[in-house]
């Protein structure tokens, strides 16, 4: 299985404890806001081509909207489908006949916002999947370097396997280790084994930094 360049830099390693109540600082997480400029993606994240990533009605009605991305799909179906749909910022060259997930696999961004620095930054997020596909979801933080706007910090956490919805928890500390980070933004990302996913509800919360945070 051939796998994406990930920056290896920043990783930080999540935690299953409890998200600190208030509000998110995502907008949009539970995708039931269409973009008023384009209603055919969510509001505040970017958009699809519809078929190997597409904003459409979850598997259970509790749900909603909700994110399902399909890596059984084969790259030359993904680049034919992003063409279709305008999209020219994910080019795969010599697309294959085989399925995306085994190579490249699927992701999806949000919008960028502001970071909040000296914050310790909790997401939840609900997941799911098909012939145990398995996911992340990403925060990456961004920050001018030579002028130019770099990603220099990213942190992630594991999810999948999973064929009823399970929610999960990731604990980042952006500008920690990496001061310049000025703005974030959530990635998700499915590939392998070959299957459909489900992102759903995702919440950003912010705390202060203690004493006992790594």
């Amino acid at each position: 299985m051939k796998l994406p360049f990930l920056l290896a830099a920043f990783v930080l390693a999540q935690t299953t404890a409890p998200a600190p109540a208030g509000p998110s600082v995502l907008a949009n997480g539970d995708f039931e806001q269409a973009d008023p400029a384009n209603p055919s993606k969510p509001a505040h994240w970017d958009l699809s081509d519809g078929t190997a990533v597409a904003w459409t009605s979850a598997p259970d009605p509790a749900h909603g909207k909700a994110i399902r991305m399909e890596t059984d799909l084969s790259e030359k179906t993904v680049v034919a489908s992003n063409a279709k749909a305008g999209l020219t910022q994910w080019v795969f060259p010599q697309p294959a006949a085989s399925p995306i997930g085994e190579t490249y696999g699927l992701s999806l961004y949000s919008e960028a916002f502001p970071v909040q620095p000296g914050k310790v930054y909790t997401v939840t997020f609900d997941y799911r999947c098909e012939k145990g596909t398995a996911g992340k979801l990403w925060l990456r933080g961004y920050a001018l370097v030579n002028g130019q706007e770099k990603r220099v910090y990213e942190g992630n956490v594991d999810c999948g396997g999973n064929a009823d919805w399970k929610t999960y928890t990731g604990v980042f500390h952006p500008t920690a280790h990496t001061p310049g980070v000025t703005r974030l933004k959530i990635m998700l990302y499915a590939y392998y084994p070959d299957g459909v996913a489900w992102f759903d509800n995702i919440k950003l919360t912010t705390s202060d930094e203690t004493d006992n945070d790594p």
